[in-house]
């Protein structure tokens, strides 16, 4: 298990209804769901009053089959409550009143700065601990902080590949309304992990504190630095790739080989440098590696690429630093072999260089798109003033016609009471019809434009790759659960970030989920998921291997960089082998190449054995064979044709 404490908001303006709210209430997104022009993606209103009001809906809501919410009550004052699929516990007098009661508590202490505290425990894949053990290390960490007795809401999330709890504490003691210390709280709770995970037998995760051979607390030896803040919000806010990065992927592994055979210079360092694209300059009396290409790209600290990077360190071993001779000049492929570019996304460093550019310049575009649509918007105009003018006009006028009709002037005075009555009761109708009006805009997402999120899940139900591409990126950075699931073992594993467009297939009918995942239904059934990286293939063997075979041809569409099928189920490999052998044989244009020596080799003899048929069938009823010298010469090669 591991513990991180997320960046504070800057402004002490961090609010206990937000993050009470964010913990214990979890929207109804479903990346699972077919996504529809009628259920556009709605982000939840963010006001205090709004996150206030969906928290007491939630819990006012009946969310278990008995209607209970509160699972157990505590000698102690704590209380376990499960609502909305979340299982909570606190020791405020309610879930619903946690975060006034926090507040309340707060505003005892006039030096309070920034009383909200929270942090969250998360564990490994492999480990799936129970609630009540969640509890009590959450507990636990608390009591090793010195807010054992503070007020305190632990949120269990199972939602995401790795079971996490958040916990939300007021740093104000509720009885002295004293201010804990929380400088060193970080580095407590990472000792209670490793001791927690020691008690219950969690998988060991990485820390600053780890368990010796005897068992003991010892810190961990200081390792590669993080990435520093800059670079961590690029990637996790745009899906830009840094140059921190992009000069670890890029670097780290030659120079950590240079030191460690000792044969560390400084024209070699300098060469793995430059075949990424990368110089290295001293600067402020040490050393920072720089993009060649873009001058005005801020560098990042040499020893932040590697710990051994520092001119104290390297001098009393190789000597003064060197300047390179020979810096990198920008022709790919003879000078350099990578070149760092801000427009690759995080998600695509697994793949190839021409798809990642390809992919990153897309979605580029795509962005670019957007902006166009949100500057040509115009807001739908409802004409208002134009109908309250027409409707004053009206009464003006029938005003002017009893001025000139009626002479009494208690009887006019009268008359015109009635029409000011009946002007103003015209007035509140069309009041009441635009905010109508207003209300179904605001439903049909037509008052104002559309958010990033909503138009690219409009741009992807017309197939737009670009679209697809973006809503896959969404669902692999969140890593919910509750994305499409994978029902069978028949899976054609391909290439990373290798997306396609929706595809038009006879017989299928076409759906788009909201992580991107492409259903295609045969005969009123899920036939074929396409994800991406991998195509899932239901019922495979229907229809002498239907299935199989149009998921083949989808692969062809791929950049077919990496297919391999999976071998869980016996029989599949050999089905898939069969189809990719008759996509070869009737597309030699896009031929496809399995991974697997095995999978390569069955294709191939299966292949072989087309080729074949075709030439015995071609010289079938020829009367003259003789003619050919050598019959080996026009047998099918053997394996000339396409090679993994």
């Amino acid at each position: 298990m591991n513990v991180i404490v997320p960046k504070k908001r800057k402004d002490g303006k961090s609010s206990f209804v937000k993050l009470v709210t964010y913990i214990s209430v979890r929207d109804d997104k479903q990346y699972d769901e077919t996504l529809s022009p009628d259920m556009p993606f709605v982000r939840p209103g963010r006001s205090k009053e709004v996150i206030f009001d969906r928290l007491v809906d939630y819990i006012s809501r009946t969310a278990l089959p008995t209607g209970e919410h509160v699972i157990e009550m505590f000698p102690d004052g704590r209380q376990q409550v499960y609502f909305d699929n979340v299982a909570c516990e606190t020791n405020c007098f309610s879930l619903d009143t946690a975060a006034a009661e926090m507040n309340m508590v707060a505003e005892e202490n006039v030096r309070k700065k920034d009383p909200v505290y929270h942090f969250f425990l998360s564990w490994r894949e492999e480990d799936s601990p129970k609630d009540a053990d969640i509890f009590d290390a959450a507990r636990y960490c608390l009591e090793q902080i010195g807010m054992a007795e503070h007020q305190f809401v632990t949120a269990i999330h199972r939602d995401t590949d790795n079971v996490h709890c958040h916990v939300a504490v007021n740093r104000v003691n509720p009885a002295t309304f004293m201010m804990a210390d929380k400088y060193y709280a970080l580095d407590t709770l990472q000792q209670c992990c490793r001791r927690l995970e020691l008690k219950y037998g969690w998988t060991p995760d990485n820390g600053s504190w780890v368990l010796d051979d005897n068992q003991q607390l010892v810190r961990a030896k200081m390792r590669y630095q993080k990435a520093p803040r800059g670079a961590a919000t690029l990637e996790h806010f745009s899906d830009r790739e840094s140059l921190f990065s992009f000069a670890v992927t890029h670097c780290r592994k030659d120079i950590n080989a240079l030191f460690k055979d000792k044969s560390a210079t400084w024209p070699r360092i300098h060469a793995v440098l430059n075949r990424a694209g990368l110089v290295l300059e001293p600067q402020g009396g040490g050393l920072v590696v720089r993009d060649a290409f873009s001058p005005q790209q801020r560098p990042i600290k040499a020893s932040r690429l590697h710990t051994g990077m520092t001119l104290s360190r390297l001098e009393p071993l190789i000597g003064t630093f060197a300047v390179t001779a020979h810096p990198p000049v920008k022709v790919p492929g003879k000078n350099i072999h990578a070149a760092y570019t801000d427009t690759l996304h995080v998600r695509d460093r697994g793949a190839r260089e021409e798809r990642r550019v390809a992919r990153a310049e897309a979605r580029l575009d795509f962005r670019a798109r957007y902006q166009e649509y949100k500057k040509s918007w115009v807001k739908p105009d409802l004409h208002a003033a134009d109908r309250f003018r027409a409707i004053a006009g009206a009464f003006r006028d029938q005003k002017s016609r009893i001025r000139q009709v009626e002479r009494d002037p208690l009887i006019r005075k009268l008359m015109y009471h009635v029409v000011e009555f009946e002007r103003e009761k015209s007035m509140a109708a069309l009041r009441i019809q635009l905010k109508a009006e207003r209300q179904r805009l605001h439903e049909d997402g037509k008052l104002r434009p559309m958010s990033y999120r909503q138009w690219t899940e409009q741009q992807a139900l017309t197939g737009d790759q670009a679209a697809i591409s973006q809503l896959r990126g969404w669902a692999y950075k969140e890593g919910r659960k509750n994305r499409t699931p994978v029902e069978a073992n028949t899976l054609i594993f391909c290439a990373p970030a290798d997306d396609t467009r929706m595809l038009k297939a006879d017989d299928y009918q076409v759906r788009l989920h909201r992580d991107g995942a492409v259903v295609y239904s045969r005969h009123g059934k899920d036939a074929i998921i396409d994800r991406g990286d991998s195509i899932e293939v239901r019922d495979p063997y229907a229809d002498n291997d239907f299935n199989t075979g149009t998921a083949v041809d989808m692969v062809g569409w791929k950049s077919r960089e990496r297919v391999v099928f999976s071998k869980e189920e016996g029989e599949f490999p050999y089905a898939a082998g069969d189809a990719v052998a008759r996509h070869n044989f009737n597309f030699p244009d896009s031929l496809i190449v399995p991974g697997d020596q095995g999978q390569y080799d069955y294709t191939l003899n299966v292949y072989n054995q087309l080729r074949a048929e075709q030439y015995r069938q071609q010289t079938q009823g020829y009367e003259h064979v003789e003619r050919w010298q050598d019959e080996d010469e026009h047998r099918p090669p053997a394996g000339s044709s396409f090679k993994p």
